[in-house]
């Protein structure tokens, strides 16, 4: 009866223990439970945060691009080197150096812009057959000269400065300049950030940085433009780009001085012809086809051929240089 008892005894024993321990096992079951519903929870609230964050730092990354003006970002040096320095070509007459642009070049036909005065010294008394050629240096896009191509001057224009100039070659040159359109050139106005190219005291193309300091400025009867850019002898002829779109909206021909005892240039006063200026003196000469694609080169020959143009077509009367602007 006694050992009955004690079995009993520790039988019930067992039983409360196996009873608590069970029920141990079901806290802590329920708490690991709770606890993962709290981590789901916890989680989920975490993707949605991070889902937040992602979306707002999208929207951020969006709100910030906006922002940028695309037109003021600095632009890439390659660009810069295609667009500016390829186009720009040293032109030399007798010892007269100066800038000039590639205006255009397609089928066989090439044509460089330059100043009047860069190419005087093969103008006066010279007619088509005995006129001397021009040398023309041409550069790749980094600015290293590629070849030497002499060229015929079919145009020019004392009052404006301007000359055109054909290369003696068929071949299609690719890094002719971007030209702006005559929308454009109606929008540029002072502070228009610019690139003024050229080849100064005889140097290869070299860029310097400014804005246009005025839309009028007359000199003998003829409208120009005025820069800031620091230009100076040598740059005469050279390409004037608009520094957002790299395009070419003008000719550099004039430097404006200080008389006094001794004449002296003042570099940041550079006088140039807008490439308006220029588009109508083509359209005078029957040559819209170098600024306009649209225009057929058939039509320009029958042109030439029907109105009996010269080669040489242009005013070749020399006007007198202004007291305050000379040549250079």
């Amino acid at each position: 009866m006694k050992k009955f008892t004690v079995v009993s005894v520790l039988g019930a024993g067992l039983g409360a223990l196996l009873i608590l321990t069970l029920g141990d096992l079901r806290v802590s079951v329920q708490e690991l439970k709770n606890r993962f519903d709290r981590s789901e929870v916890a989680l989920a609230e975490a993707r949605a945060e991070l889902s937040q964050l992602r979306t707002e730092s999208v929207e951020g990354i969006e709100r910030a691009l906006a922002k940028i003006d695309l037109k003021t970002a600095p632009p890439d040096a390659s660009l810069l080197h295609r667009d500016i320095l390829a186009p720009s070509v040293q032109v030399n007459v007798k010892g007269n150096v100066g800038g000039g642009t590639l205006l255009c070049s397609r089928e066989g036909h090439s044509y460089v812009i330059t100043a009047c005065h860069v190419v005087q010294k093969i103008i006066p008394g010279r007619d088509e057959e005995t006129r001397e050629p021009v040398e023309v240096s041409l550069y790749d896009d980094q600015g290293a000269p590629v070849d030497t191509i002499d060229a015929d001057l079919v145009a020019w224009d004392d009052r404006k400065d301007l000359a055109l100039l054909r290369l003696r070659s068929v071949h299609e040159f690719p890094n002719a300049a971007r030209l702006a359109t005559r929308e454009t050139l109606h929008q540029i106005h002072v502070f228009t950030p610019i690139y003024a190219v050229g080849c100064p005291l005889g140097h290869d193309p070299l860029p310097t940085l400014g804005e246009i300091a005025t839309l009028n400025k007359e000199v003998n009867g003829e409208r120009f433009w005025m820069m800031n850019a620091p230009t100076i002898f040598g740059n005469s002829g050279g390409g004037v780009f608009h520094r957002e779109t790299r395009e070419l909206i003008g000719v550099s021909v004039m430097v404006c001085t200080y008389d006094g005892a001794v004449s002296t240039p003042v570099p940041h006063l550079g006088i140039m012809v807008s490439l308006e200026t220029v588009y109508d003196w083509l359209d005078e000469l029957h040559y819209p086809f170098i600024y306009d694609p649209e225009s057929p080169l058939e039509t320009f020959e029958a042109r030439r051929s029907e109105a009996a143009l010269p080669a040489t077509t242009g005013r070749s009367d020399h006007a007198a240089p202004a007291t305050t602007s000379a040549p250079r």
